[in-house]
This record gives C-alpha cells, structure tokens and sequence, in this order.
C-alpha cells in the first residue's frame, strides 16, 4: 500500500503544481480579457449603427425610386405642347382675263401653330401667318380657347378669333375653292356646341367688321352649323350644312364694300352646304353656298342690280404609291353666281398632283383654268389660267 501511494501522491503534487502555474498566469490576463470584451461590444455597438444607416439609406433609395418612377409616369409639360408649321414656295405663270403674261417665284405662305393642352377639359391654339399679299407682315391669323372633352362630356365652348363654321373647304387641290373665296368669316367670337355619335351642332355670336348705317358697333351677327359623320363599312363621310346673319362679313364681301362696310342698308344672310365621302383611297366632295337676299346696288352690284352672290365646287381624288412617294391626283370644277365684283370667276376647272418626296415635304402641280363673266354681264368674256408648282415643307 505504501510503495502505490506514493508515485499517487507524487503525481497529484505535480498536477496541483500544474494547474496553479497554469491558473496563475490566467488570472494576470483577466483585465486584458476585459477590454477584449469591451472592444467586441463597441464593434458590436458600430454594425449595429451601420446596419441602421443602410438600412435608412435603403428606404431613402426606394422613395426616391418610386419618386422619380411616378414623376415619370407624369405627363410633362412638353407632352402638354405641340408646334408645327408649313412653308411653301410657289413658282407660278398665270395669263390674266386682260390677256397679260405674269410669272413669279413667291415665299407664298409661312405659317407656324402652337397647341396647348394644360387640361384634359382645356386645350389653345395659336397660329401666326405670312402670305405673300404684298404687305410684308406677319398676322395672328388664329387664336382661341377651347373648354371641354366631346370623349366623355358633349358639351362644349369655343372662344378668340378662328374661321367659324360657315363653310366647308378641303381641298386636295393646292388653291382654294371658291366658296372659300366668296365666304370665309374670320372673327373674334364665342361658340357652344354639342357633340354626340358624330353629330355636331353649333352657335356662335361676334362683332364683325360691317355693321349696319347708323346703328352703334355692337355684337349683333350670328351663326348656326350642323354636321354629322361617320364610317359604313369601309366607306367614311362628313355632311355639314350652316347659317350667318351676315355674309358681308366674309373677308370678300367686306373688302368689296369698301367704305360701306360699316354702313350697309341691312344684314344680307348666307347658307352652305358642304359634305365628302371617301372610299377605296377615292374621296369626292363638293360644297354650295349662296346669300339669301340681294344686296343693295350700291353696295355689291351684278348687272346693274344688287347682286345675290353664290359660290360651288365639286372635287374627286385619288391617292396611291408611285415608286415609294404617296402621290395624290386631284380634279376640281367650280363656279359662281353674281361674284364679279369679288373678283371671282365664273367657271373653273382644275387638276393637281401631289408627290411626297420624303416625310413632311412634298411638290405640288397645279393647272387652273379660269372662264369670266360674259360682256353682257359686265365680264370680259375671256379665259385666263394659272399654272403653279409649289414646294411644302411641313414641321
């Protein structure tokens, strides 16, 4: 029993003695243990920090994301503006009913829109124009304001200075039709008006540029207009039919007047009626208007009497690709009824082909050939034409 106990107690002397040196020097570490610790927790105390920022900047790049994505989505104010405009060079010979030769090269026309749109029920529309008439000057030629969306409400109102609806004048052709000629009304007015399924109707009041002999400048002329369109298969047409109070005040008219225009005898009231129908790239129009009563002799004559002046045309076209370029073949015959103090002619036939060489510019072929009233009726009873090629660029 003696010889184990002792190698037994000699080696737990050594493991005390092992285990002292070993706890000896671990309590020397404790305080650097402690500021481990410590260190680990304020690192601990930093991620934590950072992580929050991350997390903040995260949400701050998302509400910045869905910001920009919803104004994106936003029309803008260019989405809410659209400017467009044509300038037009003529080169023309005309041999007049006189029997004289002219020809020339003319900027014609220069003209250049802008259109608003800054609510859904609220659009303008501005348009400035140059014509070469001798003058040099550039006009409003348009300027007016329209309230309301015929898409989801019928109602409607119109107000400034446009051409009102007297009148139907598209055209194929490069000139105007005379009805256009004769009875263009362009005035500052205020128009309301229906639509519903294609069918429009109109009134509106101005102040235009005649007015009877001793009555006061005041609001006094007025119109009506109808119209109705629509699609039939593969077939689509426009029918329109309208009434003023006072046709002097059509540029012609006015311009004939003279120093009468603003003391006429009495308001002589016009009519028209105009309409086309397109089909199989055919599209056919043709158009009437005429005063309703004569006007004093004095003031618009025909023959010796007051003149009832009247206005039509008729007009076929017919579109198709030559050669790549959309080409369009246009043929017209129009006439006029007492128009010889207006300057107009009696009888006109025309044809015109249209080619456009890229988009938005195109050439233009005109021939016109023009009949005057006869000598008995105070005309020349001659002929004259006029033949035009016109460049149109359009922007």
């Amino acid at each position: 029993m003696k010889a184990f106990a002792r190698p037994f107690f000699g080696s737990a002397v050594c493991a005390a003695a092992l285990l002292f040196g070993i706890s000896g020097p671990a309590q020397a570490q404790d305080p650097k243990l402690a500021d481990l610790v410590k260190l680990i927790e304020k690192q601990q105390q930093q991620i934590n920090m950072l992580r929050a920022r991350l997390e903040q900047t995260a949400g701050q790049a998302q509400k910045a994301e869905a910001a920009a994505t919803e104004a994106a989505s936003k029309p803008s104010f260019l989405d809410k503006v659209s400017l467009g405009g044509v300038a037009e060079v003529e080169v023309t010979n005309s041999e007049a009913f006189s029997g004289a030769d002219t020809s020339d090269i003319t900027l014609a026309t220069v003209e250049f829109f802008v259109d608003t749109q800054p609510h859904e029920y609220l659009s303008t529309h501005v348009q400035m124009l140059y014509e070469d008439d001798g003058n040099e000057n550039i006009t409003l030629d348009e300027a007016f304001a329209t309230l309301g969306n015929t898409e989801k409400f019928p109602l409607y109102m119109q107000a400034g200075k446009w051409a009102v609806p007297f009148g139907g004048f598209d055209t194929d052709l490069s000139s105007d039709p005379l009805t256009q000629s004769l009875g263009e009304v362009k005035e500052a007015a205020v128009l309301g008006g229906v639509a519903y399924e294609g069918m429009a109707l109109e009134a509106y009041l101005y102040n235009g540029d005649t007015q009877k002999a001793g009555e006061s400048d005041k609001i006094d002329q007025f119109g009506l207009a109808a119209s109705y369109g629509g699609e039939a298969g593969d077939v689509a047409y426009n029918l329109g039919a309208g009434y003023i109070n006072n046709m002097a005040d059509s540029d012609a008219l006015t311009n004939s007047l003279g120093t009468n225009a603003t003391a006429i005898n009495k308001y002589v009231s016009g009519f028209d009626v105009h309409g086309d129908v397109s089909f199989s790239n055919v599209t056919l129009r043709a158009g009437y208007m005429s005063a309703l009563k004569s006007f004093q002799s004095g003031e618009v004559a025909f023959n010796g009497q007051g003149a009832k002046p009247a206005a039509w045309h008729v007009e076929a076209a017919y579109s198709m690709p030559i050669l790549g370029h959309d080409t369009t073949f246009a043929a017209t015959a129009q006439g006029t009824k007492e128009a010889l103090a207006l300057g107009l002619p009696e009888q006109r036939y025309g044809a015109a082909v249209t080619v456009g060489i890229v988009d938005h510019f195109s050439i233009t072929g005109e021939f016109l050939h023009d009949e005057d009233y006869s000598v008995s009726e105070g005309g020349t009873g001659n002929s004259g034409h006029t033949a035009t090629l016109k460049l149109a660029a359009e922007y």
